[in-house]
């Protein structure tokens, strides 16, 4: 899952709880560590979140539907699957949004952005780097056409001397388009009940 639906997916808390633990179920792309040594330097919350972030990574990388998906990849591309996959995923989930979600999607993606300015202290690792562009280029809403989807690939292709061939997964993209969708439905599903049953240590 890429970042818009691990600012999604996450259990039931209380009000005060549930920004932390959002943006720690984001910043599981930006931190690393161990639970031990995070929970030395970072709030528990925000630690909950990011293990949280890694049970949804582990969950989704064993999935039937994502593991199909990646199989729909151009050769060049197999290399990168799981970072594309989760991208195009983040499409489906912004057109579905009413589906699976009660609060507004433009709502909801201001309220985070709002939660990140306030909380500075949370914009932690490569985040805090990333943060600045993520908003003025409103990477979260941008998802919500294709032509936001092909300004992703080609963000991401540009990270390296390697990356490359991401660029061009437009190409799967359109040509497997209903696939895919049919199975990000497949796995958000279960995602969805996965989020409501997991319980943190």
């Amino acid at each position: 899952m890429n970042y818009l639906a691990h600012l999604a997916l996450n259990p039931s808390a209380q009000i005060g709880r549930i920004d932390a633990l959002r943006i720690g179920n984001l910043l599981g792309d930006f931190v690393k560590g161990t639970e031990t040594s995070l929970r030395l330097q970072l709030p528990a919350d925000i630690v909950d979140g990011i293990i949280l972030h890694r049970a949804i990574d582990k969950f989704t990388d064993k999935h039937p539907a994502f593991l199909a998906s990646k199989e729909l990849l151009a050769p060049e591309r197999k290399r990168y699957a799981g970072i594309v996959v989760d991208i195009i995923y983040d499409h489906f989930l912004s057109i579905h949004w009413n589906q699976y979600h009660d609060e507004p999607l433009d709502i909801f993606i201001t309220h985070i952005y709002s939660v990140l300015e306030t909380n500075k202290e949370w914009q932690l690792g490569t985040l805090k780097k990333a943060f600045p562009q993520m908003k003025l280029q409103n990477w979260l809403a941008c998802y919500a056409t294709k032509e936001g989807i092909y300004q992703t690939f080609t963000r991401v292709a540009n990270r390296g001397k390697f990356t490359a061939p991401i660029a061009k997964t437009h190409l799967d993209f359109d040509k497997h388009y209903s696939t895919f969708e049919t199975h990000f439905h497949t796995i958000y599903k279960d995602l969805i009940e996965f989020k409501n049953q997991f319980r943190f240590q």
